[in-house]
């Protein structure tokens, strides 16, 4: 098949994906036939025609094997099918029960055994299982069938053979990385197995307004890593060899970080250019991501629906197809030059993704990207190599092994908050569409004063959303039901529910481009509260904070009963029984 022809190979088993269609019986022998005349009949267009059918007969029989469960309680063994997460007062993990996958809840000494449980351990347990209802579509397309309420906890043992080595990998590198502090071991195991289940909300949103959040979720690119961490090996085995050491280190590195897409994504693509190196034939990069992808849907018609994958195989396109030419276009070092064009083309090939799925693609994105991705590649190859080192060692070779490891997270890190503070802005779908034209036609000038032409242009519309945020009047935000920004050109004042989460929060302050802060009201007086003021005060000077009762050494008791005029609206503050009350007029 020509490159055009894998193209269209894979932009079709993906249409079908998205258009499942309930399955006959013996549907699926029907389909491996038909695939199997097709390749051997070397029919691209037939082969095309079957990867519709196939993608779209997959994605129904998927569908309807979803949310066919009955309430029911139950008393057996169940496999994890994710490790657990900690949520509001417990833990959140997947399942998989007799055959069906849940997504379950615990709390109190159920939560306390589930908390140190990884991924493919079989717990025995007591839940009370009942189907879904209302289940927003991401969480679907993750086949999870139901909801439960874990009860009891009587015993685990440590699952299959590959999860046991992937999870002893994994224990290990944490008791190496026990010397750094919480905040650096959350980075530390985001970096190097795509671990953010104790990230805080404050790191997350800092990442998240410095477009790297990608770097704390494993993507092919650690893919890469790991296979030049085995090259010595490698070079030192037959073909044969070769490519057996390959796939069993994919799927030991693809268990560690929990099959994430993609990790997948780029364990396929590995794996295919593998099984073309094993009889003798060359494949294009580009060719085996457009085949990576076909098999993919084909196998989990689902994992289109799975935003991580859309995103991988967006940025992966745009590296493939653009980089090289972006490059060659690009005075300056050749280091620079090609760091900034896979950089630019993967933020590019993402943009509408973020745009349509999200609030836009920040513009501090490409610096932040340019100056944090060169040091996340060593920190995730020195934590892979030295890190387990660490694990087996003293206490003291740990201490030491990890001090690079702190200065790398240093860095990273700062450069994260850096840009958090930056008020540049945000891409949004005119910026994306105009970048996208503007680009293409510099790619094809040949006169220089016509491609710094296009560079300029390019600068203004990065630089239009920074003059959008300063000139922007300060408005009132709703943040959920129970928070609110109350803002004007005079006073900044953030209301606090007790229900509030923080991630909300955060988010909330960085896109309404609040800088200091004149008063927060907080409702109630908790350990939560105070951590959420603690928080925001990293990005945020705030002048003073009420609330019901000093907690954690934040929050003051407020004035006497107190209107505050904001704009048109006054908002009346009362403590009754100890508690705070707003009221608004």
């Amino acid at each position: 098949m020509s490159q055009r022809q894998v193209y269209v190979l894979a932009a079709a088993a993906w249409c079908g994906a998205l258009v499942p269609i309930t399955p006959p019986r013996l549907w699926l022998p029907v389909v491996v036939a038909l695939v199997a005349l097709a390749l051997r009949l070397r029919q691209p267009i037939l082969l095309t025609a079957v990867a519709l059918v196939a993608g779209s007969l997959g994605a129904g029989a998927a569908w309807e094997e979803l949310g066919q469960v009955a309430a029911r309680n139950f008393d057996g063994v169940a496999v994890l099918a994710s490790d657990p997460a900690p949520v509001q007062g417990g833990v959140r993990a997947t399942a998989d029960i007799d055959g069906q996958r849940y997504d379950l809840r615990a709390w109190g000494s159920s939560a306390g055994h589930l908390r140190h449980r990884l991924m493919g351990e079989r717990i025995a347990m007591q839940a009370n299982l009942r189907p879904l209802t209302d289940a927003p579509q991401w969480l679907l397309a993750q086949g999870i069938s139901g909801r439960g309420t874990v009860t009891a906890v009587e015993g685990f043992d440590v699952g299959a053979l590959h999860t046991r080595i992937a999870n002893s990998v994994r224990r290990t590198l944490e008791s190496g990385a026990s010397s750094l502090s919480i905040a650096e071991q959350s980075l530390f195991s985001g970096l190097v197995y795509g671990d953010d289940r104790n990230q805080s909300p404050l790191t997350a949103d800092n990442f998240e307004a410095a477009g790297l959040t990608h770097l704390l979720a494993v993507s092919g690119q650690n893919v890469a890593f790991v296979l030049a961490i085995v090259g010595p090996v490698l070079r030192r085995l037959g073909l044969r060899g070769r490519f057996g050491f390959v796939l069993g280190v994919l799927l030991l590195f693809a268990t560690i970080t929990r099959f994430e897409p993609s990790v997948v994504r780029a364990s396929v693509m590995t794996g295919v250019a593998a099984v073309a190196s094993l009889v003798g034939a060359e494949v294009e990069s580009r060719r085996v991501l457009g085949l990576a992808v076909a098999l993919l849907i084909v196998v989990d018609p689902l994992i289109v629906h799975s935003v991580a994958f859309q995103l991988s195989v967006a940025a992966s396109a745009g590296i493939l197809f653009w980089s090289g030419r972006v490059a060659r276009a690009l005075p300056g070092p050749r280091v620079v030059v090609e760091t900034l064009a896979v950089t630019a083309t993967a933020q590019l090939a993402v943009a509408p993704l973020l745009v349509w799925r999200f609030d836009g693609l920040p513009v501090a994105s490409l610096p932040a990207n340019l100056l944090a991705a060169p040091v996340a590649g060593p920190i995730m190859m020195w934590g892979l190599t030295a890190g387990l080192i660490a694990g087996l060692g003293p206490g003291w070779l740990a201490w030491l092994i990890h001090q690079p490891t702190k200065l790398g997270l240093w860095w990273i890190d700062g450069v994260a908050w850096l840009a958090r503070q930056l008020p540049l802005g945000l891409l949004g779908a005119v910026h994306v569409v105009a970048l996208f034209v503007i680009a293409s036609f510099g790619l094809r000038q040949t006169e220089r004063l016509k491609r710094a032409g296009a560079a300029a242009a390019i600068a203004i519309v990065l630089l239009q959303p920074a003059v959008a945020v300063a000139t922007a009047v300060p408005q009132s935000v709703t943040i959920d039901d129970d928070s609110r920004i109350w803002r004007d050109e005079t006073i900044t004042v953030v209301e606090l529910g007790p229900q509030s989460r923080p991630d909300e929060v955060l988010s909330s302050l960085r896109l309404a481009n609040v800088g200091d802060i004149d008063l927060v009201i907080a409702r109630s007086s908790n350990f939560a509260m105070a951590s959420l003021i603690n928080w925001m005060q990293t990005n945020h000077h705030i002048d003073a904070v009420w609330a019901p009762a000093i907690t954690m050494g934040v929050g003051e008791t407020p004035p006497p009963p107190t209107n505050l005029h904001i704009a048109n609206t006054v908002l009346h503050v009362r403590r009754i029984d100890n508690q705070l009350t707003v009221t608004r007029s």
